[in-house]
C-alpha cells in the first residue's frame, strides 16, 4: 500500500436473497473466529458484535445455504459443521485467487490519491533587515518555497535566530566604523562560529539621497541651517522592506525633504543625487543544521540562479555576483575587525 495514503479494499462473495453482501462478509469472519473460540459468545465478543447479532447471522446463513453452519450441541460449545468448514474453505480459495489483483488495485488507488493530495511546500522563516533585493528573492522562491519574511532591525534578527525564533536571519554590515564595530559586537553576542554559518546575499551602496541643488556633499552638511532631513520609515514586512528607501527618495523628489539616508538604487529610481557613505555587505545567517534542510537548499538555489543575479544587477549600486556562497562567521568577524576608520 502506498505509504501515507489509507486504502482498504474488502471483497465479499457470500450473498443471496435474505443475506446481504455486507452481512455475508461479516458471517465469514464470524465462522473464522468461531473456529478458534470456545463459544459463540466468545466469538461475538472477539468480533465486536452482540451475541444476538451473531446468532441472527448464523440463522440467515443456514437458510441461504440450506443447512446449519455451526453445531451448538449442549456441553460442546459451538463447533463448525461440515457445511461451515466448506464455507471457510471457499473463503480461503477466493482470497488466494483475488489477493494479487486486489494488491495491484490497492496500489493504483493509493497512487492516484497521493497524486491528488496537495503537496506540502517547504517553508522557511526569514527575519531580515530592510533591503530592495528581498522582494526579488521572495518572487523567485514563490514557486517552490514558502518564504515567510519579517522585517526587523539587524540586531533583532540575529537575536531571534539565536533564540530559535526564525530559521534564517538577514542583516547588513557596513565597511565603516563605528557601524562596523557595532555589527561585529552583535555577531559576537548572538552567533556562535561552531553553530552558525553565513550565506552571502548582496553588497550595496549606502549613502545620502539628495535633492538636486541642495549642495549637500557629506553628513556634516546636514547640520546646516534650513536643511530638511527625512528619516527612513520602520518597515514591518517584505513589501515595506522594498519600499522604505523608496519612500525616502520619494519625499526628496517631491520637495518634502532635502536629503535622507538610503541606497543608491533608490536615488537612481527617482533620478536624484547620491552621496556614497559606505559599502554594505548583506548576509543571511543560519544554524549549521538548517543548511542541510530542503527549504534552505531551495533558498540557496534561488540565490545562485542567473535570474536572481540579473534582477539584482538592475539595481544601481548592487552586486550579487557571490550570492549563495557560504562564508564562515569567523571570516566575517575577522573582516570587520580589520576595517580601517573612515570618515
Amino acid at each position: 500500500m502506498h505509504k501515507g495514503v489509507p486504502v482498504d479494499l474488502e471483497f465479499s462473495w457470500l450473498a443471496a436473497e435474505g443475506l446481504s453482501r455486507e452481512r455475508g462478509r461479516v458471517l465469514t469472519r464470524l465462522l473464522a473466529t468461531l473456529a478458534g473460540a470456545k463459544s459463540l459468545r466468545d466469538a461475538a465478543r472477539a468480533l465486536g458484535v452482540s451475541y444476538r447479532y451473531a446468532w441472527g447471522l448464523l440463522g440467515d446463513g443456514a437458510r441461504t445455504l440450506g443447512g446449519p453452519l455451526v453445531d451448538m450441541g449442549r456441553g460442546r460449545g459451538a463447533t463448525l459443521t461440515a457445511l461451515g468448514r466448506k464455507v471457510l474453505a471457499a473463503e480461503a480459495h477466493a482470497r488466494a485467487a483475488l489477493d494479487a489483483p486486489f494488491e495491484r488495485l490497492r496500489g493504483e488507488l493509493a497512487q492516484r490519491l497521493a497524486e491528488s493530495r496537495p503537496r506540502m511546500r517547504p517553508r522557511l522563516s526569514l527575519y531580515a533587515s530592510h533591503d530592495l533585493a528581498l522582494g526579488e528573492l521572495a518572487r523567485l522562491c514563490a514557486a517552490t518555497l514558502d518564504l515567510d519574511i519579517e522585517v526587523r532591525g539587524a540586531d533583532d534578527c540575529l537575536a531571534a535566530l539565536a533564540r530559535g525564533q526564525c530559521d534564517v536571519a538577514g542583516f547588513h554590515v557596513a565597511d565603516a566604523l563605528p557601524r562596523a564595530a557595532a555589527a561585529a559586537a552583535a555577531l559576537g553576542r548572538w552567533l556562535d562560529p561552531r553553530k552558525h554559518q553565513l550565506l552571502i546575499f548582496v553588497t550595496r551602496e549606502q549613502g545620502l539621497i539628495v535633492r538636486h541643488g541642495a549642495r549637500i556633499r557629506g553628513v556634516k552638511d546636514l547640520a546646516r541651517s534650513g536643511v530638511r532631513f527625512v528619516d527612513r520609515p520602520s518597515p514591518s514586512n517584505a513589501r515595506d522592506a522594498a519600499s522604505a528607501d523608496l519612500q525616502v527618495a520619494a519625499a526628496v523628489a517631491e520637495g518634502r525633504a532635502d536629503a535622507g539616508f538610503g541606497l543608491r538604487a533608490a536615488a537612481a529610481r527617482y533620478r536624484l543625487d547620491f552621496v556614497p557613505l559606505a559599502s554594505e555587505r548583506y548576509f543571511l545567517a543560519a544554524a549549521r543544521r538548517t543548511l542541510r534542510t530542503a527549504p534552505f537548499l531551495a533558498l540557496q538555489q534561488a540565490l545562485r540562479s542567473a535570474e536572481f543575479r540579473l534582477a539584482v544587477d538592475r539595481l544601481p549600486g548592487y552586486d550579487a555576483s557571490r550570492a549563495g556562497e557560504r562564508e564562515s562567521l569567523s571570516a566575517a568577524l575577522s573582516w570587520l575587525q580589520r576595517l580601517p576608520l573612515r570618515g
